[in-house]
C-alpha cells in the first residue's frame, strides 16, 4: 500500500494540476501524482490540508487518515459511496440472529492466537525455554477454542471466545517479553503503559487500524458492527476484530525485529518522537509489501475482508488469514 506520510510541521498538502503539492514550511516544494498514493496519514496537528486537497483525495477514492500522537485514528476521511454496500451490510446485521455471527468471533479468536504462535516461533532461539512455555499455553488455547462452545447465544460465546483470546495473548506477550533486551522495560502489553515499546506498538497499530478500517469499507461492510467485540456507540468494533487478525505479522514482528536489532524509539512524555513515529510507519508500510505464501501482506489484509463479506451474504463460514 502506498501511503503518503505526512509528519512535518508547518507543512501544507494542497492540490495542483490533478495532484497533489507538499509545501514545506521553509519554501521547499514537492509534487506527488495521484497514483502513487492509496492513503494519505497525518501524523501531527502541524499539517494543513486546503480544500481543494480534500476534494481530490475523495474523488479519487484516497482515504485521508488523521491519527493522535499514539498512533491511534482520529478522523478517517473517505469517499461517500462504495459498491455492494445494502446487500453486505444487511447480511453482516443478520449474522447475529442467524448464527453466523457466533463462527465468525471463534473464527477470529483462533486465527489471533494461531498467528501469534506463528510470530513467536520465530523468535524462540533467543529464549527457548520461556518461549516454548508461552507456545504450550497457546496451544491450549487453540484446542480449546477449536473445539468450539455448545451454546447458540452470541453474549456467552463472546465471553467464552474472548477470554481464551486473552489468555493467549498473555501467554504471547509473555514470550516476547523474555527476548527483548530488559532496558526496555517491556512486561507485556498495556497500552497505557509508560514505556517505549508499548508506546511503539500502539503506534503501528493506529496504522493498522486506518489500513483495516479502508479494507472493510471497500468489500462494503460496516465498520462500526462487529462480532468479537461488543458494539459501542462511535466504536469502529469490527474494525477492533479485523485487526486482530493481522497484529502479530504486520506490526508486531517488524517492531520486535527493530528492537533486536538494537532500534531505539525516541520517547518522552508519554510520546514517541517524530523520527520513531516515521521509522515505524516506514517499516510497516515495507512490511505491507513483503510476501507470505506468495502474497504480498496488503493484498491479503484487502482480500480477506472481501472474503468475511462474501461469506456473509453467501451465509457460510468465514475463514480469517493464516499466516503459517
Amino acid at each position: 500500500m502506498r501511503i503518503l506520510f505526512l509528519d512535518g510541521y508547518g507543512v501544507t498538502l494542497a492540490a495542483s494540476h490533478g495532484g497533489l503539492v507538499i509545501k514545506e514550511k521553509g519554501g521547499g516544494r514537492r509534487s506527488i501524482p495521484l497514483s502513487d498514493v492509496d492513503m494519505v496519514v497525518v501524523a501531527t496537528s502541524g499539517v494543513s490540508i486546503t480544500s481543494s486537497a480534500i476534494r481530490l483525495l475523495t474523488g479519487s477514492g484516497i482515504e485521508l487518515v488523521i491519527l493522535d500522537h499514539r498512533g491511534i485514528p482520529v478522523s478517517i476521511l473517505y469517499t461517500s459511496h462504495y459498491t455492494r454496500t445494502p446487500d453486505t451490510r444487511r447480511a453482516q446485521y443478520e449474522a447475529v440472529h442467524n448464527g453466523l455471527a457466533i463462527q465468525v468471533m471463534q473464527e477470529i479468536a483462533y486465527t489471533k492466537a494461531w498467528n501469534q504462535m506463528c510470530v513467536l516461533r520465530k523468535f524462540r532461539h533467543h529464549a527457548p525455554e520461556e518461549v516454548n512455555s508461552s507456545l504450550a499455553s497457546i496451544r491450549e488455547a487453540l484446542d480449546n477454542l477449536a473445539a468450539g462452545h455448545p451454546s447458540m447465544d452470541v453474549a456467552r460465546v463472546r465471553r467464552w471466545a474472548m477470554s481464551l483470546e486473552a489468555g493467549a495473548a498473555k501467554a504471547y506477550w509473555s514470550g516476547i517479553a523474555s527476548i527483548l533486551p530488559s532496558e526496555l522495560g517491556f512486561d507485556g502489553r498495556d497500552q497505557d503503559a509508560p514505556d517505549p515499546v508499548n508506546a511503539a506498538l500502539n503506534y503501528g497499530y493506529g496504522i493498522l487500524y486506518s489500513i483495516a478500517w479502508r479494507s472493510l469499507l471497500l468489500a462494503g461492510l460496516d465498520p462500526y458492527a462487529g462480532f468479537l467485540h461488543t458494539d459501542r456507540s462511535g466504536k469502529p468494533v469490527l474494525t477492533f476484530d479485523y485487526v486482530e487478525v493481522f497484529r502479530a505479522h504486520l506490526v508486531d514482528e517488524p517492531i520486535v525485529k527493530l528492537l533486536l536489532r538494537r532500534w531505539r524509539p525516541g520517547y518522552s512524555q508519554g510520546r514517541l518522537d517524530p523520527g520513531s513515529r516515521r521509522r515505524i510507519a516506514e517499516e510497516i508500510n515495507k512490511n505491507l509489501s513483503a510476501s507470505i505464501g506468495g502474497r504480498k501482506l496488503e493484498n491479503i489484509v484487502r482480500s480477506n475482508a472481501l472474503e468475511l463479506a462474501r461469506s456473509l451474504r453467501a451465509g457460510r463460514e468465514y475463514r480469517a488469514w493464516r499466516g503459517c
